[in-house]
């Protein structure tokens, strides 16, 4: 009996300190009041401090720390390439043209190529006896060939294309 007496007793203050509850902290909501002068000097003024919150912090910290160590232990590849910027130019096929003109063009090329371009327009007058030392006479308007070296140049220019087959023309 004595047993139920005390299980009655506990199951009352059970039931009746249920409802209480208990908090730590209470917040207040901000309210205006009215106060004497003596208090407001008692009354703490000022900013909040910044409260920390330590979590977010070494989260924040281990995230900056993984990012770094994977630019550090970032892989290469250890295979290399090259890049071309500008395409090789074709070489033409002068296999349909007699030596003579063969190098004569490409010596013609390689005049305008070369640091001055000039020296490829005066591969294409040197038949006519043309060069930079009476190259002056042109300047003034006056044009002196020799009808003999006109004549040879263009029994050249036959005989190469004779000796060619299928000469592109354009």
């Amino acid at each position: 009996m004595d047993f139920l007496k005390r299980s009655a007793l506990m199951m009352v203050f059970t039931f009746v300190g249920l409802p209480v509850v208990h908090a730590d902290e209470v917040t207040t909501l901000p309210t205006i009041r009215i106060m004497a002068e003596s208090e407001l000097r008692e009354e703490v003024v000022g900013p909040t401090p910044f409260q920390e919150d330590k979590k977010v912090r070494q989260a924040l910290q281990h995230y900056i720390q993984k990012q770094h160590t994977d630019i550090q232990n970032a892989q290469l590849t250890e295979t290399t390439s090259s890049i071309d910027y500008q395409a090789n130019a074709l070489q033409p096929d002068l296999s349909q043209v007699s030596p003579f003109l063969e190098d004569y063009i490409l010596a013609v090329a390689m005049g305008f190529q070369s640091s001055n371009p000039s020296n490829g327009v005066f591969k294409i007058l040197e038949p006519l006896n043309i060069n930079r030392d009476n190259a002056d006479t042109f300047r003034d308007g006056s044009i002196k060939v020799r009808l003999d070296d006109l004549l040879r140049l263009q029994q050249q220019i036959d005989a190469g294309l004779k000796t060619s087959q299928n000469f592109p023309i354009r």
